[in-house]
């Protein structure tokens, strides 16, 4: 009877079944125990000749896909007797599936070779070289550890200095994944005696290698950077391009290099593994590129694409450990664009990651560290520092001496900045903190460390030490790497500006922060921005000269609003204590009227003169506008300007402060603004950005103005336009009466000098109207100082739905005079009313 005879009746009897036809025919048996007890029944010779011949049959109809069935053939050989034949196909097993990081399948083969009693020698310390690779990638790192320990053992014994020097690095990397940084560079320093009369080679490179990281991670640059040298220059002598990789890698995070020399390793190192396929190495050069492209260059964007694609090579690799250090510096990286809504929906994630770890705790640390920048940020400031003294002491039980001088640096500066804004703060605490890492630096001069000098400055200044604070701020100069970041620039600016803040060197505190404001605006970190905003409006409070608070409401309300876009907490609350000072030094200023008033009126003349007689007549709108000033002369206005192809621009604008000198600010911008719009009919934008720059030029009173600029085209109906710091411009749609605020899209005039606003566009229709106003209507005040507000305006608005330009111009007016009644009117009003006439 012959086989497929044999086949058919098994199958009939329904003890087999076909699996499938192609490319192979292939059977299986119906159940387990239906194979168990045929194996069973079988003589242990006749099972060993089966298996032996079973195996010799793939070999020979599959002689080019022995790697494919490797770990078949393993087992056939394996229970044939064939032991040493088993040997090689289990070894050519579990490097095949190491390759592919099928690492639990890769632990399965490697342990099944070191199973047989014909393994000896180098096989043995291969294999256990393998286990511990497959076994670190599950995350086990003692059993991992204990794999190398035993390679070395029998690469020592074989007299092979290679195979030792290369598992001594291995075995010191996995530590470091461990949180052992002082143990993983002790264990370098082991291997590095034991085989420093070896010769060059690729193991003894290696190590060359993981000690110079060690070194850096143990706080000590200086001998990292020689080490590090060394082994690429070896791996480049080998052509060995996994080290090239994985030293440039190393290479550009050291001290010592210039930021050109870094970015170009780091780029070669991620090129190099990428093209490659070395993942391991292409996840640490992506972290160390992202975190110097930050240090170098303030690239928060490129940081996180970065350290985002670095966890995603750690996933890849199912390393859980691995995509943990990418994920944990993109969280890390959130914090300065105050993204904090992406940074909470990234922290479960991170805590998933550290549950798949045996040894969870210094990543629990890390994630804890996380959450109280998190929670500082959201305005909790007392608990993130209780929480900060907690890590603090975890990391220094840990002996992370790395995380230690982070959470010093974190703790330090936050006590300052409680202090810095009037709350209870220990300083003597915060100089106990920076002695502890001056000792560090003392010991092992570490450039990392330039911070503790400025910050040391910082607390002195606070104390009234301006002398201390002076030689500190000096010792930072003088030990400011020759390449300096652009962190290291802003904090000498920052710390120079605390020192002129102290002094009551008002002048020169103001232009240093307004410096900073301007870097923290550039760079995108909108978190410092804020903070930047709030410290040069609380300085011109402090200050007090004539424009000083009216310039300092805007900053601090741009602080505000920040802020609150953000979720940035406690900052808010600061900013609006300080409004309430500025309102009542407003409330509390009088004018001399009876000197003023000849002068005034004749300026309110010369006003009226420029603003225009009546609105354009246009075919198919209504077009109405008012301005009545609260004094003889008025910090608002309002233009039109006919531009080619029949456009027409408009301009609803508020100057600072009032009297002559707002008036002759509201002179100069008009006159600014007309000149410039022509010269740009279609581009809102960049006639502010001209207008904003001749007034940087040509003022320098502290004024600035806020304006909604439009341009209309009526055919169509199109509208652009700009905001400049202005209230929202309310749209109200004709077919479902709902009203669009059309909010601001750049800062006011006269703030800065590199300031831009971007443009919007909109399509009027037939039935809807434009409403641009002045705060003289939303911030009228009635008897019990109440505000009208937005909200009322948007109700009446509401009532005044399909009316024309003209009536909805007299509800609104109506319905505030009502709100006023007697009360005082403090500021100028100003109204205007756009509406599309129906077909």
């Amino acid at each position: 009877m012959g086989l497929f005879n044999n086949l058919s009746a098994l199958e009939s009897a329904g003890l087999i079944q076909v699996a499938k036809v192609e490319p192979d025919l292939e059977y299986l048996f119906r159940h387990s125990m239906v194979q168990d007890a045929a194996y069973a029944a079988l003589l242990d010779s006749d099972r060993k000749r089966l298996h032996l011949a079973v195996g010799n049959a793939i070999e020979q109809l599959y002689p080019g896909r022995k790697k494919e069935f490797a770990a078949i053939l393993g087992n056939h050989f394996k229970l044939a007797g064939e032991e040493e034949h088993a040997l090689s196909y289990f070894i050519l097993a579990g490097d095949e599936a190491l390759k592919v990081y099928a690492n639990a399948e890769a632990e399965l083969q490697y342990r099944s070779a070191l199973e047989l009693s014909c393994c000896s020698g180098l096989d043995i310390a291969w294999l256990y070289s393998g286990l511990g690779e497959a076994l670190y990638r599950q995350n086990r790192f003692v059993e991992s550890a204990d794999a190398f320990q035993e390679g070395i053992k029998i690469y020592r014994a074989c007299g092979d200095n290679d195979g030792v020097a290369r598992l001594y690095a291995r075995l010191a990397r996995v530590e470091w994944y461990d949180s052992k940084r002082p143990k993983g560079l002790q264990t370098c320093l082991v291997g590095m005696k034991e085989v420093r009369d070896a010769p060059d080679s690729q193991g003894k490179a290696m190590l060359i290698h993981e000690t110079a990281r060690a070194y850096y991670f143990n706080g000590n640059s200086e001998k990292a950077l020689p080490l590090c040298r060394q082994a690429l220059k070896i791996a480049e002598q080998l052509g060995d391009t996994y080290l090239q990789a994985d030293s440039m890698a190393t290479l550009g995070i050291l001290s010592g290099i210039t930021p050109e020399e870094s970015l170009e390793a780091l780029g070669k190192a991620v090129d190099l593994a990428e093209a490659n396929g070395y993942m391991q190495v292409a996840l640490r050069a992506y972290i160390n590129l992202g975190t110097m492209t930050r240090t170098w260059r303030g690239d928060n964007e490129t940081a996180l694409r970065c350290f985002r694609r670095s966890a995603e090579l750690g996933k890849l690799r199912g390393v859980a450990s691995e995509e943990q250090l990418g994920l944990s510096s993109y969280i890390s990286c959130l914090f300065a664009p105050g993204r904090l809504k992406e940074v909470r929906a990234e922290l479960p994630n991170l805590e998933k990651l550290a549950s798949q770890m045996p040894n969870p705790e210094p990543n629990l640390v890390l994630i804890s560290y996380l959450k109280a920048i998190l929670t500082i940020h959201e305005g909790d400031w007392d608990s993130g520092l209780a929480i900060f003294w907690q890590i603090l002491q975890r990391y220094r039980e840990l002996k992370n001496k790395e995380s230690e001088l982070s959470v010093l640096d974190e703790l330090s500066w936050m006590i300052l900045e409680k202090q810095r804004w009037g709350e209870p703060a220990d300083l003597v605490k915060v100089e106990e903190l920076l002695n502890t890492v001056l000792e560090i630096v003392k010991h092992k001069s570490s450039k990392e460390l330039i911070w503790v000098y400025p910050r040391m400055a910082m607390l002195k200044a606070r104390q009234g030490k301006i002398e201390e604070a002076e030689q500190w701020l000096e010792r930072a100069q003088q030990r400011m790497p020759g390449s300096s970041s652009i962190w290291d620039e802003r904090f000498m600016q920052e710390c120079t500006m605390e020192i002129d803040f102290a002094r009551r060197d008002w002048d020169q505190a103001l232009s240093q922060v307004e410096k900073i404001t301007r870097t923290d605006a550039r760079l995108g970190f909108r978190v410092n921005y804020a903070r930047s905003l709030l410290s040069w409006g609380d300085m011109l409070i402090m200050r007090g000269l004539s424009g000083d608070l009216e310039t300092a409401e805007t900053l601090l309300r741009q602080a505000i609003e920040e802020c609150n876009a953000m979720g940035i907490g406690h900052y808010p609350d600061i900013a609006g204590a300080k409004l309430e000072v500025i309102g009542a030094r407003q409330h509390a200023r009088t004018l001399d009227h009876e000197k003023m008033t000849r002068e005034l009126k004749k300026a309110r003349r010369v006003q009226e003169s420029l603003l225009p007689d009546k609105p354009p007549q246009l075919a198919g709108w209504d077009l109405t506008v008012m301005l009545e000033p609260a004094h003889e002369t008025s910090g608002d206005f309002y233009d039109f300007l006919m531009l080619p192809d029949g456009k027409l621009g408009l301009i609803i604008a508020d100057v600072t402060d009032k009297g002559t000198g707002a008036a002759l600010y509201m002179a100069l911008s008009r006159s600014l603004w007309r000149t410039f719009a022509v010269n740009h009919p279609e581009e809102p934008q960049q006639t502010l950005a001209e207008t904003n720059q001749r007034i940087m030029a040509d003022t320098h009173g502290g004024l600035y103005i806020t304006l909604f600029y439009g341009i209309l085209e009526p055919q169509e109906g199109a509208f652009r336009f700009c905001n400049a710091g202005h209230l929202p411009g309310l749209l109200q749609r004709a077919k479902d009466g709902e009203i669009e605020q059309l909010k601001r899209t750049g800062i006011p005039l006269g703030v800065l000098e590199a300031a831009g606003w971007s443009k919007e566009g909109l399509i009027m229709e037939p039935g809807d109207a434009l409403v641009l106003y002045t705060d003289g209507i939303t911030e009228a005040q009635n008897s019990a100082e109440e505000f009208y507000g937005l909200e009322r305006l948007l109700k009446t608005l509401k009532r005044a739905q399909g009316k024309p330009a003209v009536e909805i111009r007299d509800l609104i007016l109506s319905d505030l005079r009502n709100w006023v009644g007697q009360a005082e009117q403090f500021d100028d009003i100003s109204l205007m009313v756009l509406v599309r006439e129906k077909k």
